[in-house]
């Protein structure tokens, strides 16, 4: 879990506007929002004791542990993303709009910094009609020796099967990558490491993992006019449990239409907006799907009997609570975007009082533009005892690769731990502390419950792997929360096939792998 992040974040944003109230002091037109920060030894003196991690560049906060003399003499520094989403890593230029321009200088700084070029290749590859090909192109580009791409994005739920191909580095052998770092999401090497291997890096560089987070937002005029109990509150005192969420969800409706069920024709309690929202319950509730052994293989261990109890109770939300209502689609899929769109609607309109989001669906789905103010909630507990909030991000989100053509693997490794350093200390305050923060929320109650999920945000190495071991460490999950009966069955007939999956990706890596 990454715990740390935010107290440390939270000192170099402090840093950051005291910059900027320096420089804005000495000149008369500063914009307002977040600019490249230029230190000077007085602000860095007052607060390094805090962070004990920050030091100085010639024009930027830095507080990575590069060599001060890297200089790659104008080389081209070259990532593919995927261009439906490239906003969360690239900017081309300025526009005016505060997190793109913190992006876009972000990048010139790292340019200017190790003397390098950096470019990106946009090609669609985010909703399902293109992924395959997006995938594709970029496994035949390596296989025929192409070394355009320095580093590859890829949809974290499809690097684990790529990186059985025998394409792509180990960055565990990158002496510029340093993933104990802040700017990276904790756990990179323990959690999703595989055969003393780890071929992606999730972190800052990309805003992906923070934007896919999973989170509840709900109605706080509706919640106040039904007098139901303070859920914010509830969540800051680490009350918020699905007991809570079920009791919440069934004061909140109305069968509007009398037929004695409750759908999109009613007011809603609670709404789970998109089919792969209920994996995030995995990470909320302490579950495993599987478990990193003590000689570093991982052995498919769903199925004991908390987490039976815990799958009663999901299951119990999802089917037999009044109010709740479980949306069986997502906005991934083509066919299903115009129903996804109009829940959306609804819960802009007042009719739902509770909706399952990624963190980004407050400006995805246009949530800040609702009347009503809203709130926003981390995914409940199962029980109070439980020691704290867990959040896991949808596997959509960002992940990088070096595919083995990379001419320089060191420089490309600096390229992104430099993007990563300047990210950490410019982009993510802006992102996470104007934009979300304060821009889209209304208190700092709201800016509160935004640390809770920041900062227990972490990484399931079943969830991360499960479309490379057939889908199904996801399917005996999802299939016990539709039928709980079902539970010991479904954990034993996909147990077999999981162990055997696992085993021929191990074979694979080893035999194709460096």
């Amino acid at each position: 879990m990454r715990i740390h992040f935010f107290f440390r974040t939270t000192a170099l944003f402090l840093i950051f506007l005291m910059l900027l109230t320096a420089v804005a002091c000495g000149k008369g037109n500063v914009p307002a929002e977040p600019t490249t920060a230029m230190t000077t030894s007085a602000a860095i003196s007052e607060t390094a004791s805090a962070t004990n991690e920050v030091t100085t560049a010639t024009t930027t906060l830095y507080a990575d542990n590069l060599p001060a003399d890297l200089n790659y003499n104008g080389e081209v520094v070259t990532f593919i993303y995927r261009e439906e989403i490239a906003g969360e890593f690239w900017a081309e230029s300025v526009t005016g709009d505060i997190v793109n321009d913190a992006i876009h200088k972000s990048i010139l700084s790292v340019e200017e910094r190790l003397g390098v070029d950096i470019q990106a290749v946009l090609r669609k590859g985010h909703t399902k009609d293109v992924r395959t090909e997006y995938n594709n192109h970029i496994i035949n580009q390596i296989m025929a020796g192409d070394d355009t791409y320095d580093w590859v994005d890829m949809m974290v739920a499809y690097s684990g099967g790529q990186a059985q191909t025998g394409a792509y580095c180990n960055l565990l052998t990158l002496n510029h990558l340093d993933l104990e770092q802040p700017w990276y999401i904790s756990g990179l090497e323990e959690d999703i490491s595989i055969a003393d291997r780890l071929f992606f890096v999730i972190g800052d560089a990309s805003l992906g993992y923070l934007k896919s987070a999973f989170c509840i937002y709900y109605n706080r005029d509706l919640a106040k006019n039904l007098q139901v109990e303070d859920m914010e509150a509830l969540a800051l005192d680490g009350k918020w449990t699905f007991e809570k969420v079920m009791q919440i969800a069934q004061q909140g409706a109305q069968d509007l239409n009398g037929d004695g069920k409750y759908d999109l024709s009613d007011q809603l309690g609670f709404v789970s907006h998109d089919s792969n929202h209920p994996r995030g319950f995995i990470g909320s509730t302490g579950m495993h799907l599987m478990t990193k052994k003590e000689d570093g293989s991982h052995a498919y261990t769903f199925g004991s009997d908390r987490d039976h109890a815990v799958c009663t109770v999901i299951s119990t939300l999802q089917n037999d609570t009044p109010g709740s209502y479980f949306f069986n689609g997502s906005n991934s899929t083509p066919s299903k975007v115009s129903d996804y769109n109009q829940i959306s609607e609804f819960f802009v309109s007042g009719r739902i009082l509770m909706i399952t989001a990624k963190m980004d669906d407050v400006i995805a789905c246009g949530y800040h533009m609702m009347e009503d103010e809203y709130g926003v909630l981390p995914y409940p507990k199962y029980e109070e005892d439980q020691a704290q909030y867990s959040t896991l991000s949808r596997t959509i989100h960002n992940s990088f690769l070096m595919p083995i053509t990379c001419p320089d693997p060191e420089m490309a490794a600096a390229v992104l731990e430099a993007l990563g350093s300047s990210k950490y200390a410019t982009v993510m305050p802006t992102y996470f502390e104007t934009a979300l923060k304060t821009k889209y929320s209304y208190d700092t109650t709201a800016s509160k419950i935004f640390d809770i999920i920041h900062d227990s945000m972490g990484l399931e190495f079943g969830y991360v792997y499960s479309n490379t071991l057939n889908s199904a460490p996801i399917a005996a999950y999802t299939n016990v929360l539709k039928n709980i009966n079902s539970f010991a069955s479904s954990i034993k007939a996909q147990g077999n096939m999981i162990g055997k999956l696992y085993d021929k990706m191990i074979e694979s890596i080893h035999e194709k792998c460096e």
